[in-house]
């Protein structure tokens, strides 16, 4: 995470860096530029995952379960400025509709995807994109489970992956 990240990924500072959407050339500062990565292992493929929530707690519940199915989290955004801030360093993004910020979460999604991004919503609110959002894989009710983030986190790698993969039961998806 950059130097003005405290541990949980909350920024404390604006942004240090000129953003470019367009052409999703965005780096945190402190943040290195890689692609997804091999584990030290050489057999599991390591994937970088952007949890743009606003509740620390359940930031940290998604953390967790990332973490644990051997991934990495290059952030937590509370709001659209942080979570662009962190688009060059991340393959796949779990975001919620209500941020710091206000209903901001359907256009940090959409874009994400267009930068490439692999994009699932996780809200307590699916009614508010329940029309879909552009390029987004789809949208899931909070609160999750255990079993629910492990099923996502897998569903995602295998869409970054190229492969169907199997969607959880909750899962709506958009297309």
């Amino acid at each position: 995470m950059g130097q003005d990240t405290p541990r949980g990924g909350f920024a404390t500072s604006g942004l240090d860096q000129k953003i470019d959407i367009r052409t999703c050339n965005l780096l945190p500062s402190g943040v290195r530029s890689l692609s997804a990565s091999f584990s030290p292992g050489g057999s599991t493929l390591e994937y970088r995952f952007l949890i743009v929530e606003d509740s620390l707690l359940v930031a940290m519940d998604i953390e967790d379960a990332i973490h644990r199915s051997g991934h990495d989290v290059v952030g937590i955004a509370p709001d659209m400025t942080v979570a662009l801030n962190y688009t060059r360093d991340t393959d796949i993004a779990f975001v919620d509709v209500r941020l710091a910020d206000g209903e901001t979460g359907p256009e940090i999604a959409k874009t994400l995807a267009e930068c490439g991004i692999v994009v699932i919503m996780i809200t307590g609110n699916p009614g508010l994109v329940a029309a879909g959002v552009s390029g987004v894989l789809g949208v899931m009710a909070k609160p999750l489970t255990d079993q629910a983030s492990m099923d996502l986190i897998q569903f995602a790698v295998d869409r970054k992956n190229g492969r169907p993969g199997v969607p959880p039961a909750r899962l709506r998806l958009f297309h």
